[in-house]
């Protein structure tokens, strides 16, 4: 299928290149134009709901809001849909620069692409038989290679031995992946005392089990799945990882880090919008929000514009990162602000790089390193050069890409010999309005916390990622969290059900 969309200039993202150095801003399907689409008659009325955002959490809530006749305002600070999922366009060529992968075990975003008729628009990550066919493994004694099929075997051990820590796969602990934290098969004591434990700790119990190899695999393997270090990783957000996979690192990447969609994250994204924007959702781009208040049940939304709005019920998707700079009248809880105080740990950098010739094969990890892993992701637009994916933990005070993108290069060839053409990235640690990846959380922190950021704020509903149900930190939990949120919305603002007898029509239950 051809892209349906143009790809409009955003001012996010970079390209770097030794000719012209760091350049702002790269196309992409998001852009929505124009920015704003409110109609006059409607300024300064009060909204049935306010959506904050415009991610996947943001898009489904407001989508299914505007579907069942609600009064509906989207607000979002960038000048695009997406959130931290969205895919440029760089001379013909799709780089994904934050949330990627798709899989069947992901329902709720399938049935997505179902609904918009991207269900068989794939491509994969891998390329069976491509150039430079090999795993590389740089642990700073020497750089060998090995074959994808030995690779893979030794980190399938090393991880099987590190999660096995109730020997049965995390089965005993996590049998319920979407309520790890209060199902009936296990004692919230068992959980509690799993959770206390960092990755590191998990690690240093079982290293002695491992080989030099085994050991370096899966010390970078933690942190490219939590963008964090070992040291803050919880091991609790690993077994959840683990369960909601089907306790199987044979899945792996199947699951994670195998199939994209063809045209781009940005395409999906922009058919829940404008599919939204056909049943009559109104929407303000470019318009961040700095105070959310609710007085007698009505929220209002102030923006850094100085603009007010008005609504029964709000469905906000900011990142835990980002809430600090939000002001909330009356305070969040003391116990969510204890936990936005600790915030998250996952502060990747994913690097992109067009390099000349076929290295759609390359795979490899380097321990220690600026980054982690990389994935030869198919050829370029031309089929002349190769796109490459590659992947740190928290680079923080290591690597700053926008401070020193010349060192990226350099990063990219100790993986293998490379001529680079140009680097594309998303910088997240220092974009204001993520400030970080996607959630992963240190030792303590969910049998503490994660019930209490899913909980409302009075008539605010909390709806990201950062704290889902089951697949937190990913595209699905980002659509379950905005799918739940409206359905609430819904059955308190009043839903018109079908062929009702007369005064029957189910009343607002309160404001």
């Amino acid at each position: 299928m051809a892209p349906s969309y143009e790809a409009k200039l955003s001012q996010d993202g970079y390209t770097y290149t030794k000719g012209n150095g760091l350049v702002g801003g790269l196309r992409t399907y998001g852009v929505i134009q124009p920015e704003r689409k409110i109609r006059q008659t409607d300024e300064g009325s009060i909204w049935e709901a306010i959506v904050i955002g415009a991610g996947y959490a943001g898009l489904t809530a407001a989508r299914d809001l505007v579907k069942a006749g609600k009064k509906t305002l989207l607000l979002e600070a960038r000048d695009r849909v997406g959130g931290r999922t969205w895919s440029a366009e760089v001379d013909g060529t799709t780089f994904e620069m934050g949330g990627t992968w798709v899989s069947h075990v992901h329902g709720r975003l399938f049935a997505e692409m179902e609904r918009y008729g991207l269900k068989d628009d794939v491509s994969m990550t891998r390329t069976e038989n491509g150039g430079c066919d090999y795993f590389t493994l740089d642990t700073g004694s020497g750089s060998r290679k090995f074959t994808h099929k030995e690779a893979g075997e030794m980190t399938a051990r090393a991880w099987r031995i590190f999660i096995d820590i109730d020997g049965n796969s995390g089965r005993d602990i996590c049998p319920l992946p979407y309520s790890t934290l209060g199902n009936f098969r296990v004692s919230p004591d068992k959980v509690k005392a799993v959770d206390q434990l960092s990755c590191r700790d998990r690690i240093e119990q079982i290293k002695d089990q491992l080989t030099a190899d085994e050991l370096a695999l899966l010390e970078s393997l933690v942190p490219h799945c939590g963008g964090g270090s070992v040291e803050d990783i919880g091991f609790l957000e690993m077994l959840r990882s683990q369960a909601l996979g089907g306790y199987d690192i044979a899945t792996f990447e199947e699951i994670w880090t195998l199939y994209k969609i063809r045209e781009g994250q940005s395409t999906l994204a922009r058919r829940i919008f404008d599919d939204a924007v056909r049943l009559g959702l109104q929407y303000s781009f470019k318009t961040p929000v700095k105070s959310i208040i609710e007085e007698q049940g009505i929220v209002s939304i102030i923006t850094t514009s100085g603009e007010k709005h008005r609504a029964k019920r709000v469905v906000n998707t900011i990142p835990i990162a980002v809430l600090p700079d939000i002001h909330f009248d009356p305070p969040l809880s003391p116990l969510r602000q204890e936990a936005i105080k600790i915030n998250q740990v996952d502060y990747l950098t994913k690097i992109h790089a067009e390099v000349e010739g076929d290295l759609r094969g390359l795979r490899g990890c380097t321990w220690p390193g600026d980054f982690l892993y990389i994935y030869g992701d198919g050829f370029c637009a031309g089929g002349k050069s190769t796109r490459i994916t590659s992947f740190a933990g928290d680079n923080r005070g290591k690597l700053d890409p926008l401070k020193e993108p010349e060192r990226l290069e350099t990063a990219l060839q100790r993986f293998h010999p490379m001529k680079i053409k140009k680097v594309v990235f998303h910088d997240w640690v220092s974009d204001p309005y993520a400030k970080a990846g996607a959630a992963w959380y240190r030792a303590g922190f969910l049998t503490k916390y994660l019930a209490e950021l899913q909980k409302r704020h009075g008539n605010v509903l909390m709806a990201n990622a950062d704290w889902a149900h089951g697949w937190k930190g990913f595209i699905e939990g980002a659509i379950e969290q905005g799918a739940l949120a409206a359905d609430t919305v819904l059955n308190e603002v009043g839903i018109l059900g079908a062929n009702p007898a007369p005064g029957e029509y189910q009343r607002e239950s309160r404001l």
